[in-house]
């Protein structure tokens, strides 16, 4: 057995517990949490950290297979030109890719992750997640707008799919965004999803760029799918929510990814429409391609399901969780320490399917545990010089 305790838990489930100590037998499993009403207990085996305890960080969207791109992408103030960087930046060897996965899951464990829901377009990732012990859903991403080769690359995102459930890792194929599928590929998709009753995952409102593209077929993603001679192929609608409603069935699962530029009225629309949605907010990247921030407090205050997610090295310079919770902390005063924790840390279980084992200190989990040291005790909430460190 093994005791941690600190100056306060956050179970997650309850409020924190002063000086509550977590205890987990030598499979990393939560034995007890226990409430000593305030009281230091000194108890065999037990580490005390000056500082607070909260279980292990849900990064529920990344991409994995970009972490080659560190660095490489230049800040191009919209979605256009950021895509056009990626595409252009393809010429890197096996060896390169592989190493910088690597790197990029090493980075995720010290940082506290215990679960990654992984966008996937290719094979890259699998060999190292084989081995690795955090825990992955991978979405298999489907994007093309040519309604010719529609069901061609319908049939290579299943052959990807059923590589990656050969693993017995939960995986399905999800679309990229409103704007990037032809309404052949819409219809499919549809069908995949009603079928397998899968969880959705769908870049939402990242730029206004895709908001241009929908309402006239204008704007600088039309200039440059017109460049590379891309057909806009898109189904009849107007607004990504509109593609939302009538492509994704009602009673699915879905994880919206960004909303640097939902509103109000979209976030109410979807939230009554579909039937379990996640908004997944990733700040370090909205900073860097948008240079703006969802307008986070509304999102609160309209009491829907948050996650957190980093987006990839392409377009963040950081895969930590607990980071974009101070980027959110540090811009939003009105959010609370409790509430941006539990959007890192149980929502972000629960749009993935993990919450049976990960995502709060209760017995029969193995949440993993992460100590952040100078916490303003008064605010109750970290500060600016406040570190984080991966326990267990």
């Amino acid at each position: 057995m093994h005791r941690f305790s600190a100056n306060y838990i956050f179970p997650i489930c309850k409020p924190p517990i002063k000086n509550g100590i977590v205890v987990i037998d030598n499979n990393d499993t939560i034995v007890e949490v226990i409430d000593p009403k305030g009281n230091i207990e000194e108890l065999a085996s037990m580490e005390f950290y000056n500082g607070v305890l909260v279980p292990g960080f849900v990064n529920s969207h990344c991409h994995l297979e970009l972490s080659h791109l560190k660095g490489k992408i230049k800040n191009s103030k919209g979605i256009a030109g950021f895509v056009s960087q990626i595409r252009n930046l393809r010429d890197v060897t096996k060896k390169e890719i592989n190493e910088s996965i690597q790197t990029a899951l090493i980075d995720e464990s010290n940082n506290g992750v215990v679960a990654i829901g992984d966008i996937c377009n290719t094979t890259d990732t699998i060999d190292l997640k084989k081995t690795s012990k955090i825990l992955f859903y991978n979405f298999i991403e489907q994007f093309g707008l040519s309604n010719e080769s529609g069901s061609e690359r319908f049939n290579q995102s299943l052959e990807l799919l059923n590589k990656y459930l050969k693993l017995s890792i939960n995986s399905s194929i999800v679309p990229h965004s409103a704007y990037s599928l032809s309404e052949v590929l819409w219809e499919l998709i549809y069908e995949e999803i009603k079928k397998n009753q899968q969880v959705v995952s769908m870049h939402f409102a990242e730029s206004k760029q895709e908001y241009e593209l929908l309402l006239n077929k204008s704007g600088l993603l039309a200039e440059n799918f017109n460049k590379l001679g891309i057909p806009l192929n898109l189904p009849n609608c107007k607004t990504p929510v509109e593609i939302a409603e009538k492509y994704i069935p009602k009673e699915s699962k879905v994880l919206f990814v960004h909303n640097t530029f939902a509103s109000k009225d979209e976030i109410k629309k979807l939230s009554a429409h579909f039937s379990n949605p996640f908004f997944v907010l990733c700040p370090s990247s909205n900073l860097f391609i948008e240079g703006c921030l969802p307008d986070v407090p509304m999102i609160a205050e309209m009491g829907v399901n948050i996650a957190l997610g980093t987006d990839s090295y392409a377009s963040s310079d950081t895969l930590s969780i607990f980071d974009q919770m101070m980027i959110l902390l540090n811009t939003f005063p009105s959010l609370t320490f409790s509430e941006v924790l539990r959007w890192g840390t149980i929502n972000g279980a629960k749009a993935l399917g993990f919450d049976p084992t990960i995502g709060s200190f209760e017995v029969g989990k193995r949440p993993g545990i992460n100590f952040i040291s100078n916490f303003d005790f008064a605010s109750m909430a970290p500060t600016a010089k406040s570190k984080l460190k991966r326990l267990v």
